[in-house]
């Protein structure tokens, strides 16, 4: 079975919707707790190196930057590239989804300031 990981920071949680979406989509799923201050780019390739070898799936709910770029790159890598015979030293990610919401909802602070916040409902598994 396929691995597949949610990267999300550590301070942060799903939405229930999110949820529902992500075992709508997969097997079977686990978190990649990104630490409240975030990781190096050392770190980052690290990450890669130790989690994504062997056609894992990354889902982001959390942005990653330099993360999401490189495994997006071995994703498309790959199925360009390799299709079915994927050679030993090649590391790779299968799929890289992220979570995608375009519905906001008003919020007013204690100040009196309204900001804008993004829904619990209406996410998408992109």
């Amino acid at each position: 079975m396929e691995k597949v990981y949610v990267i999300i920071n550590e301070q942060h949680k799903l939405f229930a919707e999110q949820e529902e979406l992500l075992n709508q989509k997969f097997d079977g799923w686990e978190f990649l707790k990104v630490p409240a201050e975030g990781w190096t780019i050392e770190q980052q390739r690290t990450i890669v190196k130790t989690h994504f070898q062997r056609g894992e799936t990354a889902v982001f709910a959390s942005p990653v930057p330099h993360l999401l770029s490189t495994l997006s790159w071995s994703a498309g890598a790959w199925a360009n590239c390799c299709g079915n015979h994927i050679p030993d030293n090649f590391a790779y990610c299968r799929e890289v989804w992220v979570f995608h919401n375009d519905v906001r909802e008003k919020k007013e602070l204690p100040n009196g300031k309204i900001i804008q916040v993004v829904a619990e409902k209406g996410w998408q598994l992109v």
